[in-house]
């Protein structure tokens, strides 16, 4: 498990005056995909954990209790569907949105990722804007801005 921070003047502002900042599990085999959402989260103002498998996802998830968690569906020891699941068991992750995040479109997948307990379902390559509506979606509380993602009430009143 890798965890990775980076914080801005404005995300340490923002952090000192209670502002949460929002932190997504990102579980990608793929080490430049990884790499790819991990930077644009963080450029968006969140906290970034990775896993590279499912099972190190379902430990990630358990550890360090995310507000979101972006789950690739073909994942090696164990596949996103089924961490997907065993995340789902812990009562205490419940409310944790779950976006499944795949490159394959075939017949019954979005239903068993909406089984499992994915919120959502994003192709890979993602298009433009995708990830951000389903942030948005995902967690209506946080406003997510080129430099920094913070609660909607700071500087919206």
């Amino acid at each position: 498990m890798h965890s990775e921070a980076y914080f801005t003047s404005e995300h340490n502002y923002l952090s000192y005056l209670g502002g949460p900042i929002p932190t997504v599990l990102v579980a990608e085999d793929s080490e430049d995909t990884r790499h790819l959402l991990s930077l644009e989260l963080r450029h968006r103002g969140c906290h970034v954990i990775t896993a590279a498998d499912g099972r190190e996802a379902v430990e990630a998830a358990l550890l360090a209790h995310p507000d979101i968690i972006l789950m690739d569906l073909n994942l090696p020891r164990m596949d996103g569907l089924a961490a997907a699941e065993r995340i789902r068991a812990h009562g205490e992750l419940d409310a944790v949105p779950i976006i499944a995040v795949t490159a394959f479109d075939t017949y019954g997948i979005r239903e068993a990722a909406l089984e499992a307990g994915c919120q959502a379902y994003l192709l890979k390559p993602l298009e433009p804007g995708a990830l951000e509506r389903a942030l948005r979606n995902a967690l209506p509380g946080f406003v997510f801005e080129d430099g920094g993602a913070h609660k909607a009430s700071y500087g919206r009143e």
